[in-house]
């Protein structure tokens, strides 16, 4: 959960409750893509009734990572290749400006949490430890985002996020993928430690583009293999 979320957020209730269960555990990939949801066992499990679970699968539908389909039940959504290009883009040009407008509002103390990222990725990428090196992507792009003081814009970003992390984890080994992400994050850091916003903007939207296209490349090389094992 990004602090935008927390920040405009009341007071817990259970359908709250339910609601961030269920969708850190679909981001965490302890659900899997397609996988149907029980209502029933996922009350007990959460200590709840069957009204809260009810609800939280329909407000997770809204944000994209449920599909209640009538007579059969809610399902962890399945991202068509089309949804995930279509995210991806929108991703691309609002991050770009979440970027821009963040840029003249970084301050040493942000600047000290970046730097701090960057050491922790550089040590995430050589141990090849690709699920924290995602935790840490989205913390160094959302300590950025944070200053560009549009709570609107962040947690628009932030639902586009979670809606394409369905499809992430699951090409999350992209050969080569980590180190060149590393280099457009000090390229990104660089840009907007020297307040150039322009340059910071183009960066960040390099970096969501690159991560697209290895996504696809992989997902196009998988169903190659499948025609050719076929």
């Amino acid at each position: 959960m990004t602090k935008s979320r927390e920040q405009n957020s009341g007071p817990i209730t259970v359908t709250a409750y339910v609601v961030d269960t269920l969708r850190k555990g679909i981001l965490a990939g302890d659900y899997q893509i397609g996988e149907k949801l029980d209502q029933k066992l996922l009350a007990e499990k959460l200590g709840v009734s069957i009204i809260p679970v009810r609800e939280g699968l329909r407000q997770l539908e809204a944000e994209g990572l449920i599909r209640l389909v009538p007579r059969r039940g809610a399902f962890v959504a399945e991202l068509s290749i089309a949804e995930l290009k279509e995210i991806y883009l929108i991703r691309e040009v609002l991050e770009g400006l979440a970027a821009e407008l963040a840029v003249p509002n970084l301050d040493p103390s942000t600047f000290h949490q970046l730097e701090s990222l960057l050491e922790q990725m550089e040590e995430a990428t050589a141990q090849q430890d690709f699920s924290r090196l995602l935790e840490l992507n989205r913390a160094f792009h959302f300590t950025i985002y944070e200053s560009s003081r549009c709570p609107l814009l962040l947690q628009i970003i932030a639902s586009l996020w979670d809606r394409s992390s369905l499809c992430r984890r699951v090409y999350l080994y992209l050969p080569g993928r980590a180190s060149q992400a590393l280099a457009e994050h000090k390229e990104i850091y660089q840009a907007s430690k020297q307040g150039d916003a322009q340059r910071a903007q183009q960066a960040v939207r390099k970096n969501v583009h690159q991560t697209i296209e290895g996504i696809l490349a992989r997902i196009n090389q998988e169903k190659m293999l499948k025609q050719e094992n076929g």
